[in-house]
């Protein structure tokens, strides 16, 4: 196994569920919540639908970081964080063209990486997603720009990657400040300039994020993706080792996803 605070997709139900369980202590500041009954029942449908650890770890902590916004002093249970859990997974499917999951053989793999597979697919959408409640932008930039600053200030980042993120910052102030005053059509277009940001953070997080990190994060992510090898043809293969490694590195650094 490496380095726990990553993620590799165990052998069996239990240690999936136990890792959870750890993740799920870690953003509680350590108070212990078991997953036990519905919780453990919940846990075991992620494992059994083959949803990677680094996308139940990514859903837990967008829930805890909204939860500690909140007016709750609870600790955070496993079974609130199933729409982010699901979200994320969705969103990383579509990422890497698979509308499908686990996809049943190649052929069915390379069918769903046709552009229009995953069009008009639905699933559990976040909290903030809900139909009807559009992501608050606001809290969204604000929540981006708050990690990518505390990021900035990490040791363990690059001389090469803090100019992108401050770089990054500056791009999503002046759409935070053009939000402020804005509904319909012009709140959209901002909303259409993120997927590019987070596009650039992407390509500065694995060119730029430290080397031993970059080769641990890519051994997790193999790890994460191994139980599906066969079943993805080389060029989904590919996208999905790239797009969950640039995830643990994020993960790791305490970068944010800028797409909304």
């Amino acid at each position: 196994m490496t380095d726990g605070s990553l993620s590799a997709m165990p052998d069996d139900v239990g240690e999936y569920c136990r890792r959870v369980e750890d993740h799920l202590t870690r953003v509680n500041a350590g108070h212990l919540v078991r997953i036990v009954g519905p919780g453990f029942a919940l846990v075991r449908g992620w494992a059994e639908a083959g949803i990677p650890l680094s996308a139940v770890f990514r859903g837990i902590d967008q829930k805890a970081e909204r939860h500690r916004e909140g007016q709750s002093r609870r600790p955070l249970r496993i079974e609130f964080c199933e729409p982010d859990v699901r979200a994320v997974f969705d969103q990383w499917r579509r990422a890497i063209g698979v509308s499908a999951w686990p996809p049943a053989d190649p052929a069915e793999a390379t069918e769903a990486r046709t552009p229009d597979a995953s069009a008009g697919e639905t699933g559990t959408a976040a909290p903030d997603a809900a139909p009807g409640k559009r992501p608050s932008l606001a809290k969204h930039l604000d929540r981006a720009i708050d990690r990518l600053t505390r990021a900035s200030g990490r040791v363990d980042v690059t001389g090469p990657l803090r100019d992108a993120c401050d770089e990054l910052i500056g791009a999503l102030v002046e759409i935070r400040r053009a939000a402020a005053g804005v509904r319909g059509p012009a709140r959209e277009a901002l909303r259409d300039q993120l997927p590019a940001i987070d596009a650039r953070l992407s390509a500065a997080v694995l060119e730029h994020s430290p080397m031993e990190l970059r080769r641990v994060a890519e051994a997790d992510a193999l790890a994460d993706l191994a139980p599906f090898r066969a079943r993805l043809d080389p060029e989904t293969w590919q996208r999905s080792v790239r797009l969950t490694t640039d995830r643990l590195l994020r993960d790791r650094l305490g970068l944010p996803s800028i797409d909304l």
